[in-house]
Formats: structure tokens, sequence, C-alpha cells
């Protein structure tokens, strides 16, 4: 047996040796035909030596027995089974159909051995294989049965009917070796899917992605242990449902839509969405669920076709650090255009604010130096270096700013911190901008509440933040209305607030309030003078004494701007301090269609 299985694997084509499964096919069918065909040939010189002489009887067991070494031949030359399986079929037919004309012809029960020909295919191929049997037991018995009805069989010898039941458990035997074989080929193939599937288990567990198979409601059919890691959970937890409601609510419709496409397309689908889970390692009943960024690739698994089967196949990796990357990314070119914008800002309103006093001061310098006559007299002098005097102090205010801008985004600016009474900075604020309140024919008032304690902070700093507040409220306020300053208690901070009925600031400019050179309308085009930058120093310096900025504002209604300030110093020095906007219902009639801006 071990010489015949070595010349059975010897036998086989070389097209067949690369593969594990065909190659066992061909060795199983090489070595079963060599088995009968050698058998019955090498019984052939006894019987001859017996009966004598070979009838038609004798000639077609001959012939039955020969066409299985045929077979051999054909599939060690030319690795065609399908071929060498028909001639198989054909020399078994052949066998039974010989033994049938013997027995009686189409009334003998060895006809019913034909129905092992599709049997003993389905152990070696598929349908095809299936079906070319049957084909040929179906001719086989048809060829029987008419030439039963043309009378072409004798009637049966004597010793047949003592020989039919050694004939009938012969047959018998024979589809119980095909039924064993089948069962051992079921078992063997059964092993080798295990140790496969275990194989490609063990794989998996031990590639970093998360692979999830999915049938075609989406449901998931398996997953490896990167499940642990990547979705907080055991790889049994994913099945069904279990993947899907850990991927984030606003992400699920995407996950859908990429297991769907990939089911119904022969392209892979590739999507991004977040994970929500507990992570494992975090023990104990305050656990903190974790949102996490997977990449997922998927793909319609070759041959499926719908059912509870796997349907999709889907690889996941971690992507959320790559995310914030982009998002970082993302954050650092927005705000280099917003550094740009403020830049082109900066040099529109700079160029404004500079080039209007510079050229008052040239031209009326120019005036005074080339007046060699007299021409003028001592008033318009007077009067051409009091504009001269303006323009530069302007020129200087501008500077300052500027400056100060500068050093409270570089962390250079320092306050010095002393007990100061705010109710009495905002007296002498009120004074200082009393006369252009009147000159604008607005209404100043101040109110102090009760009890003030004195709060730790710089006097100089303070006193810009409520020149500041007070100078942008009179700004742009019109003549007969009302500007407010009001610094009260109220628990352990100082609310100093400055409001008015002025023009007020539309909903759509509240966000941007506090942005250097921010203004609503265009540099050369703006019915107030200004930089745009009084608001940002308030802010600067509001968030070095730890304090609050709110602002409540409407078009036509008026603003209000509240500066809270710790009682007992700050804790904390968070520059430039967060302005928290509130819009107000504007009155009615009002047109909110141009915005109407605050500017400093």
């Amino acid at each position: 047996m071990a010489a015949l299985r070595t010349q059975a694997a010897a036998l086989v084509h070389a097209s067949a040796r690369s593969d594990t499964c065909e190659r066992g096919r061909h060795e199983r069918f090489i070595l079963s035909r060599l088995l009968v065909g050698a058998g019955a040939l090498g019984l052939a010189p006894a019987y001859l030596a017996w009966r004598g002489t070979l009838g038609t009887f004798e000639a077609a067991i001959v012939v039955a027995a020969a066409l299985p070494l045929l077979a051999v031949f054909i599939l060690s030359r030319s690795g065609r089974l399908d071929v060498a399986h028909a001639v198989s079929a054909v020399a078994l037919s052949l066998f039974i159909v010989t033994l049938a004309a013997a027995t009686g012809g189409a009334r003998s029960p060895l006809l019913a051995g034909l129905a092992i020909l599709p049997v003993e295919a389905a152990s070696l191929g598929g349908r095809k294989y299936v079906f070319r049997a049957g084909v040929v037991a179906v001719t086989a018995l048809l060829a029987m049965v008419v030439a039963d009805q043309l009378g072409a069989f004798a009637a049966p010898a004597a010793w047949t009917q003592q020989a039919m039941p050694l004939l009938v458990i012969g047959a018998l035997v024979q589809a119980l070796v095909v039924t064993a074989i089948m069962l051992r080929r079921r078992d063997t193939e059964l092993r080798e899917y295990k140790a496969s599937d275990e194989r490609a288990r063990a794989l998996l567990d031990h590639v970093g992605d998360l692979v999830t198979w999915h049938d075609v409601d989406g449901a998931v059919v398996f997953a490896n242990a990167a499940a642990r890691q990547l979705a907080g959970a055991e790889p049994r937890e994913l099945m069904g449902r279990g993947l899907f409601e850990r991927v984030h609510i606003a992400d699920r419709p995407l996950f859908l839509k990429a297991l769907s496409d990939a089911a119904h397309g022969d392209a892979g689908v590739s999507a991004c969405f977040r994970t929500l889970f507990v992570p494992r390692e975090d023990g104990g009943a305050g656990r903190v669920p974790v949102s996490r960024w997977l990449e997922m690739q998927a793909y319609r698994v070759a041959g499926s076709q719908g059912g509870k089967g796997a349907t999709v196949v889907c690889v996941m990796r971690d992507v959320t650090a790559r995310r914030v990357l982009d998002e970082e990314r993302e954050r650092g070119h927005a705000e280099a255009l917003k550094a740009n914008d403020i830049k082109g800002r900066f040099l529109a309103t700079v160029s404004h604010e500079l080039r209007t006093p510079l050229n008052a001061i040239i031209g009326f310098s120019e005036m005074l130096s080339m007046d060699e006559t007299g021409r003028l007299d001592a008033g318009k002098r007077a009067e051409y270096a009091r504009i001269v005097h303006a323009s530069g102090n302007h020129l200087l205010d501008v500077v300052n700013t500027l400056l100060d801008i500068s050093k409270i985004e570089s962390g250079a600016m320092s306050i010095e911190r002393e007990p100061l009474d705010l109710g009495v900075l905002a007296q002498d604020c009120c004074a200082l901008m009393a006369l252009r309140a009147e000159t604008g024919g607005i209404a100043l008032e101040h109110v102090l509440g009760p009890a003030l304690p004195q709060v730790e902070g710089d006097r100089r700093a303070l006193k810009q933040v409520v020149l500041n507040l007070l100078s942008n409220a009179v700004k742009f306020t019109p003549a007969g209305g009302r500007v407010t300053l009001a610094v009260i208690r109220d628990g352990d901070v100082i609310d100093l607030s400055v409001s008015d009925t002025g023009i007020g600031i539309c909903a759509a400019d509240l966000p941007r309030l506090g942005d250097p050179f921010f203004q609503a309308k265009g540099s050369y085009d703006r019915s107030h003078e200004g930089t745009g930058l009084g608001l940002s120093v308030v802010r600067g310096l509001v968030g070095l004494h730890g304090g609050r900025l709110s602002i409540e504002s409407a078009p036509g209604v008026g603003t209000r701007v509240s500066v809270r300030l710790p009682v007992g110093g700050a804790e904390t020095v968070e520059p430039p301090a967060k302005i928290v906007t509130f819009a107000r219902a504007p009155r009615r009639g009002i047109d909110t269609k141009e915005p109407l801006r605050l500017t400093a």
C-alpha cells in the first residue's frame, strides 16, 4: 500500500503539485483507480486458466478493468481530472451493466449500482462532476433497457443465480466504501477548515487593526481581539449591534451607508467615524467615556450572496492622533488667516490714523516756517500750533495703544498692585470726560454703590480701562443721549459698568468684539474715528487683574459693558479676558440689516 501511495504521488501532474487541496484529490483518484484496475487485471490470468477462452462477458469485464488505468494515464499526463473521471465513470458503468446483463438484464437488481456513480463523483468534485456522472449512469441504464427490449440478452446462466448474493454483497460493499471515503473526506475537510480558521483567528488577533465581518443587515458576525483596545469591549460584545451602539450617534448614518455601499458595490469604501466607550482598564464607578476616531475600509466578501453569512469585511484603525494633528493644522491655518486679516486691517487703520495727523503736522508746520513776511497774525499762529500739538498727541496715543497691545499679547505687560477705591477713580474719569460729553450734548452720570471695598489693582491700568469704555460710549452716543458709569458691589466682586443709549451693536458683530483693528465698516469710510484697539486693550488689562468682561447690545437700543473685578485681588491671571456677549431685543422700526459697530 505504501508503494502504491508513493507511485500515486509520483503520477500527480505538475499543475496540481503546488495546490495542496487539488493534489490530494488527484492522489485519491489515482490510488483508488490503480487498486481497482491492477487488482482486476491481476485476476485475469487465473480466470483465463480456469475458463480457457474469453467470451463477451469476460471481454467487457477486462475492458472495464483496463479503463481506470487509462484514466490514471490521462490524469498523469494532462492534469485534467474531469476527463479522467469521465473515463472512470464509463468504466464503472460498463462493469455494472455487464454484471446486470449476465444476471437478468434490465430486471437485474445490480442496476441499482449505477446510483453509485454520482455519489462517488461528489467525493471528488463539484456539481459538474456529479452531473457528468449522472449522465453516464442514465445513458448506461437506457442502453440496458433498450438492449433488453430488443432481446439482446440470453437467459442468465445457472451460475449467476448462486453468485447473485455475492454480487449484491459486492455492490453494497462498494457503496459502503464510497460512503466511508466521503465521510472521511468530510471529516478531513472539517479538520482542515477548523485548523485554517484557528490560524486565521490567531493571525487576526495579533493584528493591531480591528477586523469585523458583517452580514447583509450590517450586524457583526466576527470581531478579532483588537476590539479590546479600539472598542473597549470583548469581541463577543461587538456581535450583532454591539459595534453600531458604540458608534457616535452623529456618525451612525455614515457608518451604515459605508456598509451598504460596500455590500452592493465592487470597490472598497472608506469612512471615518467616532466611537464612544469606557476603557476597560479604568475600573470603578466614575469611569469616563473615551471618544476615539476610527478609519474604516469596508469590502464586499467575494462570492457572498446575502443571507446570514458574512457579506462585508471591515478593517478599522485608530486615527485619533492623526485627526488631532489635522485639527491643529486647520486651527493653525485659521489662525494664520486671522493674523493675515488682522495685519491687513492694521495696515489700513494705522495708515489712516497716522496719515491724517501727520499731514496736519507737516502742512501747518510748513505754513508756520514759511511765514517770513509775517502775514499770519498771532491768533492764526496759536491756532496752527494747537492743531500741530493735538495731532502730535493723537499720534502719541496711537503709538502707546499699539505698544500696550504688543506688551499684553507678548506677556510683557506688568501691573503694580495697590489698594484702590474704584468709586474715587470712577469720579475722576467722569470729570475728565465731562467736557467732551457736554460738547456732544450727552448727559454723563455716575452711580456709586454703598460701602464699596478697596480692590487690589494697578491705578493707571484701571483708569485706562474706564476711560476707554467712557470714550467709546460718548463717541457712539448721539446728542441727547445718556452715558452712565455705575460701580457697585456684587458679593465678592466689584461690578463696574458703562451703559449708553447709543447706536448699539448688531448680533452678527458681537462675537468679534475685542479683535484688534476690527470695525464694521471699512477703514476709509468710517463715520467715527478710532483704531479699533481700545476694547482689545481693555480685554488685556482686565485679564491681568483676573476679571471678567461682558457686553450687552442691540442696534438702536444701546450698549452695556460690564467689568467684574475680584475684591481680594486676582487669584489667576488670564490675559486677555474672555468677552461674554448678549444680544438685546432691538427696538421696533430699527433696521438690523446694516450692522452698527462699537469701535474703540
